[in-house]
This record gives C-alpha cells, structure tokens and sequence, in this order.
C-alpha cells in the first residue's frame, strides 16, 4: 500500500493537465526501476547512491537505477569513475527515447518532499509531453507520521549509535535532519526522534530533534530548534558528550567531512567550551537501509514484483 501523501502525486499524474501520461499499468512492457534521491554535486553521494542502489537491486533480483532529481550531472565524469551521474529529466527521456515507457520509482527520501511530491511529477509531465506517454509509479517514502508503529528508521539510528560510538558515558542525544518548510516532513523528524528516545532509553529530556536550516517566518516555527540552538540547549543542561544522530542518507554539502553540519557543530558554544560531539554514521552508511527500501518497494508494487 502506497503512502496516503503521494495521493496528490497521483492525481497529479492521472489529471488531465498532464496529458501523456498513465498510471495504469502496462502489461507485457519494459519497465524500469530507479532510485530516486535529490541529488548533489559531490562526488562521494553519487557513490553512495549507487551503492545503496546495488543493495536493493540484490535484495529484489532486479536491476536498479540510480537516478538523482537534480544537481549531480554537473559533476564530471572523470570524478565518478567515467561514469557520469544521471538526473531524471535526462535519464526519464532517454529511457523513453530507447523504448522504455513503464517505470517503478523508490524514493530515497525520509518523508514527502516536495522535491519527490511536486518536482518530480512536474518534471515527468513535461518531458512525457515532448517525449512520450510514460507510466510511472512511485513507492512510499521511508517515513510516515501517520504509521506511528513503524520504527525502522528509528532502529537503523539506534543500530549505528550503538554499534559506532560509546553510548554508555553520553548525557544525551541530538538528532538532526535538513529540515523543510513542509509541516508534514518535519513531522517525520518529530516521530523519529520520539521513537529513538524510547528505543535508546533516554530520560526524559534526553533527545533533542532539530533542524540544520529553516526558512525565516513564523509559519516555519515548527522546524525549531535548529540545530546551532539545540547544541545550545544541550549545553544549557549541562551535557558534556553528545551524539549526533543525523537524518542524511549520504554525505554532501551539508552531512560529512567539510560539510554545514560538522561547521555548526564545529562553531558551538558547546564545543568551544571543551564538550564533545561524537557524530553517528550516516543512514546510507547502515545495511538496514537496503531492507527498509525493499519493504517499501514490494509494498507498492507487490510482494512477488
């Protein structure tokens, strides 16, 4: 069962402004399976696309595609081993072009961006439009505010805490995701970090959520604390070693060596005081992350696709 969220994406696809394409599915045709994230211009996320992608592709016996929506085409070729990093626009004409016209997408993503909400049914609309009708049929994201008893997230947070770093001297947990001016995704933080408190065993108080980046307004307020005031409150409290728990699924601009939020860290009242924060591996980094991805693609598409 699809994601109630992707119900507009749906529509989207089967209104008629969108003339071309069908979600109906096409017996007896090609299809192609894709993993979908946002994209980035560094080398090491492609990788990391791409291995993620391998993962899945042994887990259900097909081959699969990673695809960003953005971005990670302007990397040359030469940085990716002479393979140069394919975005959907260019990757969904193509495969039409070569004959392809029914296609299975598994969003990398944690919950419903617009990127993969909006962007990207925009983005097949348009090159459906000059390229040819496409059917194309999109798996959940891998977390749902509204399945308030799914904690697979949660557990690959917990697994990489305990198995990564020395949980038993810390005085608490921050966690930290992009953040977004969806109230929907932020809610997908919010249950993921009550599910990790409890899993982990925190007191009360123990785990923070917060978001590395917010858009300025108080119609955004649900994206507090970020993650600058969150090290602050943790300090304020009196911690001295803290994990970070972080909701990127590989590194870039922003998670990783280099990246925004080693630099917040980096620049903290908490860390130029003497307190420590001990950084968990990221979510792509974790083999757990493959089984999540196939669950949500033998739930859209059938447990015998």
């Amino acid at each position: 069962m699809r994601l109630s969220v992707f119900a507009k994406l749906r529509q989207e696809f089967t209104g008629k402004s969108l003339e071309g394409i069908s979600l109906l599915m096409m017996e007896n045709q090609e299809e192609c399976i894709v993993l979908l994230d946002n994209g980035s211009l560094r080398p090491d996320s492609v990788r990391s696309l791409r291995r993620i992608a391998a993962e899945l592709e042994g887990r259900i016996g097909k081959k699969v595609h990673p695809v960003s929506l953005l971005h990670s085409s302007k990397i040359p070729a030469e940085d990716l081993d002479g393979q140069e990093a394919a975005t959907w626009r260019r990757f969904l004409r193509k495969s039409i072009e070569e004959g392809v016209v029914r296609f299975r997408v598994v969003p990398l993503f944690f919950g419903p961006s617009s990127a993969v909400v909006d962007y990207m049914p925009k983005v097949t609309a348009e090159v459906a439009a000059k390229h040819g009708a496409a059917s194309v049929e999109v798996a959940g994201t891998l977390i749902d505010p509204a399945r308030e008893n799914e904690d697979g997230i949660a557990v690959l947070l917990r697994d990489l805490l305990i198995r990564n770093l020395d949980t038993v001297s810390l005085d608490g947990v921050v966690l930290v995701d992009h953040g977004s001016p969806l109230p929907e995704v932020a809610a997908c933080r919010d249950l993921v970090g009550r599910q990790l408190a409890e899993l982990l065993k925190t007191p009360a108080g123990g785990l923070i959520a917060s978001s590395m980046e917010r858009r300025e307004g108080e119609e955004y307020d649900f994206c507090e604390p970020l993650l600058e005031r969150a090290l602050g409150f943790a300090k304020d409290r009196g911690w001295k070693r803290v994990a970070l728990s972080q909701l990127f699924f590989s590194p870039g601009r922003h998670a990783g060596p280099g990246g925004d939020i080693a630099q917040i860290v980096a620049d903290s009242e908490l860390v130029r005081e003497g307190g420590e924060v001990l950084f968990a591996p990221l979510v792509g980094e974790s083999p757990m992350l493959a089984d999540l991805l196939e669950q949500r693609y033998r739930e859209a598409f059938g447990a015998s696709s």
